[in-house]
């Protein structure tokens, strides 16, 4: 992995799942949510043949397996967190030459500009905290001219914010409006946005849980 970045206890300890959520996000039912999302997501994108696509936060593989199975795609799955690329890697190992798995920072990527012709990023950017602007704007310069940003994740609301605000206000959150207003300050117009419930900090009334496409200009 490779990072210009000195982080503290606090930030390494947010990018990486703690074990709770590894058990979570390594189950076979998020796996099964994993593949509906993507599938839902899908049909917003129009990917070319054996398209070069690249999976920020890897988890388990799910969605990598699925963007080779079904679409022959070329696939890098990458995580910050050296232990779930290699389950990645085991779990995927089927898959042979279709698939390169690394280690990477999402706000200091190892790849050329214009690379890939989409980009996957399920639950990721609530994980860097005062980074997470950096890795938009990472991801809009690996993306080819027309490429896709396909995403999900949690964002805070507005009453939510304005208590983080108060309490951390270095603390650079992932509210709404600051996200689609980094998109498109990137070149990252959407193409398709929901907003709704879902998952248990929505439910608590701390942050919704929004599935979006966007298109690099």
């Amino acid at each position: 992995m490779t990072t210009t970045h000195s982080d503290n206890w606090f930030l390494r300890r947010i990018m990486k799942l703690t074990s709770l959520e590894k058990r979570l996000i390594n189950s076979p039912q998020h796996a099964r949510h994993t593949e509906r999302t993507a599938l839902a997501l899908f049909e917003h994108i129009q990917l070319p043949p054996e398209s070069h696509c690249l999976e920020v936060g890897c988890g388990q593989g799910a969605l990598a397996r699925l963007l080779v199975e079904r679409y022959g795609a070329q696939v890098v799955a990458s995580d910050y967190d050296p232990a779930q690329v290699g389950l990645a890697q085991e779990r995927l190992a089927d898959l042979g030459g279709h698939i390169e798995f690394r280690v990477v920072d999402a706000r200091d990527m190892p790849f050329d500009d214009a690379q890939f012709d989409a980009l996957f990023s399920f639950g990721v950017l609530h994980h860097i905290p005062g980074g997470w602007q950096k890795a938009v704007a990472e991801i809009a310069r690996v993306l080819k001219p027309g490429g896709w940003f396909v995403f999900t994740d949690l964002v805070v609301t507005p009453g939510a914010g304005r208590l983080i605000r108060r309490l951390l206000p270095r603390l650079d959150q992932l509210e709404e409006a600051a996200l689609q207003g980094c998109l498109a300050e990137h070149g990252l117009h959407l193409e398709h946005y929901a907003y709704g419930q879902g998952e248990l900090m929505a439910v608590l009334g701390l942050m919704g849980y929004c599935t979006a496409v966007a298109r690099r200009a």
